[in-house]
Order: C-alpha cells, then sequence, then structure tokens
C-alpha cells in the first residue's frame, strides 16, 4: 500500500525546453521564441535570397537568424514579426558576418534550413515570451558596449524634447533632428537623438512627450561615445507608452517616489 502511495505521489516532470542561452553549433535544435524583429528579404548576387531575423525567448535574450534561398521562399510568409513560434530542427552556427554581432550579443546564429519546420502559437502573452529583450540601464549602456557595436534596446520616461533642428545629408538633403531626455528606474538620464523619419512620422507625437512623461522604449540603438548619445539605426523602432509590464512598473516607480517627495 505504501508503495503504492508513493507511486501516485511521484511527479513526472516534463523535459525543459531549451532557450538561446543552451544553443551551440553543429547541432540541431527545438526551440520556442518569439520573432522579435524581421528584416527584408535581400535579394543577392546570383539569384540568391536571404532573410534576416532577430529571435528572443523566453529569457530575453536575442539571437540572429537567417533564412536563404528556396527556404525563403518557405518561411518568409509563415514567420511574422511579433509572434511566437515553436522551432523544430534549427541549427545553430558561428557568426560569419560582421552585421550579425550588431543584432544580439552572441557568438552564434541561427539557421532555417530546408529539414526546419515551424509552428505558431498564439496567444503567447508577454509573461511566457517577452515582447521586448532585456532593456539596458542607462548607467551600463557604455560598459555593455565598450568593445563591441551591438545594438542596444533601452526603456525610460520622457523628461525633455527639444525643439525640430537639422543636420545635413547626402545632395544637400536637410535631416530634421530631435534631442530626448530620457529617464530609467535608477534615475539615470541619457540624451536619445532621433532623426528623418523617426521625427516625421511622430510630429505631433514627440510635441505631446514631454508634457505627458511619456514612456518610450527605443530599440536598436548605436550608443556614440562622440556625444555619450544613442542614435537610431536604420532598424531602430520606437514604442510610445507600450501595454507592457516593464513600462506600467517604471511609471509606478517614478510616481510612487515622486509622491513620496511632495509635501503633506
Amino acid at each position: 500500500m505504501d508503495k503504492m502511495r508513493s507511486l501516485k505521489r511521484k511527479r513526472v516532470e516534463a523535459p525543459r525546453i531549451p532557450t538561446l542561452e543552451d544553443v551551440h553549433p553543429y547541432s540541431r535544435w527545438n526551440l520556442c521564441v518569439r520573432v522579435y524583429h524581421k528584416f527584408h528579404v535581400e535579394r543577392l548576387a546570383s539569384g540568391r535570397k536571404r532573410l534576416n531575423m532577430v529571435l528572443l525567448d523566453d529569457k530575453g535574450k536575442k539571437m540572429a537568424a537567417v533564412v536563404y534561398d528556396d527556404d525563403v521562399d518557405r518561411f518568409d510568409p509563415l514567420l511574422v514579426e511579433g509572434r511566437v513560434y515553436y522551432v523544430w530542427k534549427m541549427l545553430a552556427e558561428p557568426i560569419m558576418r560582421n552585421q550579425d554581432y550588431l543584432f544580439a550579443d552572441s557568438q552564434f546564429v541561427c539557421h532555417f534550413s530546408s529539414v526546419t519546420t515551424i509552428n505558431e502559437l498564439r496567444n503567447v502573452n508577454e509573461r511566457l515570451i517577452p515582447l521586448f529583450p532585456a532593456f539596458i540601464p542607462f548607467d551600463r549602456v557604455w560598459e555593455f558596449t565598450l568593445d563591441n557595436d551591438t545594438y542596444v534596446d533601452v526603456i525610460g520616461m520622457v523628461l525633455f524634447v527639444s525643439s525640430m533642428g537639422y543636420k545635413d545629408g547626402f545632395y544637400n538633403r536637410r535631416i530634421p533632428v530631435r534631442n530626448i531626455v530620457l529617464l530609467d528606474d535608477t534615475y539615470n538620464i541619457v540624451k536619445l537623438v532621433v532623426w528623418d523619419k523617426l521625427v516625421t512620422n511622430n510630429l505631433s507625437a514627440w510635441e505631446k512627450l514631454a508634457e505627458e512623461r511619456a514612456i518610450v522604449v527605443a530599440t536598436m540603438l548605436r550608443a556614440e561615445r562622440i556625444d555619450r548619445g544613442l542614435h537610431p539605426t536604420d532598424f531602430s523602432r520606437m514604442h510610445f507608452n507600450p501595454n507592457i509590464t516593464a513600462a506600467r512598473e517604471l511609471r509606478q516607480r517614478i510616481n510612487n517616489d515622486l509622491a513620496g517627495q511632495s509635501p503633506p
């Protein structure tokens, strides 16, 4: 009887699903990932094609991914930015292109091959697979990018938005520029420089951000030591007041601290 009870109480644990931290080259991996960023298909020489992506796992770790040639036609319509997939038989390879080092702090790149299969997982919330990678605190940005040019993702409350200025571009084109000051949850500040379409596509939004103390998520930024600022790349995105836990917690913490400093 005791033996039967012990058998009933014994728990059977499911095998742990690997994460991007686990992968290493020359093996095939089954992973659950979110397509964090999907780029346009590149047309290469001799009729070749390439599709680049950045994947995100449940720990918030990023890794570059690539699809080539005929597999691009198969995966491009299926893989949608922001959605979550279970991926079978994905390869991990050492990075061969310097560009892949920019997308993620990893030595490897995932390769979707002819034997790779995927299945989309619906209604996966940010508690299971985050919508964004782990944000870099402002006081760690310069240390994180000391020996590399890896793009960074940050979140902060808008304290200041400059009036619109201009800088000179190619062919005497005047490019609109704004300087933004962001505050993070450790009360460090950083200068975010935005220009071109990141300015013109959000003209009305930028005017209100400082007044509203809006929360901004800015992704794939380059840390520039010349002016100690974060600058956009061709792949940068701006998200205003995103409906994510990190944004709600940041606003609540700052508001609570400010309320605590108010006179009775």
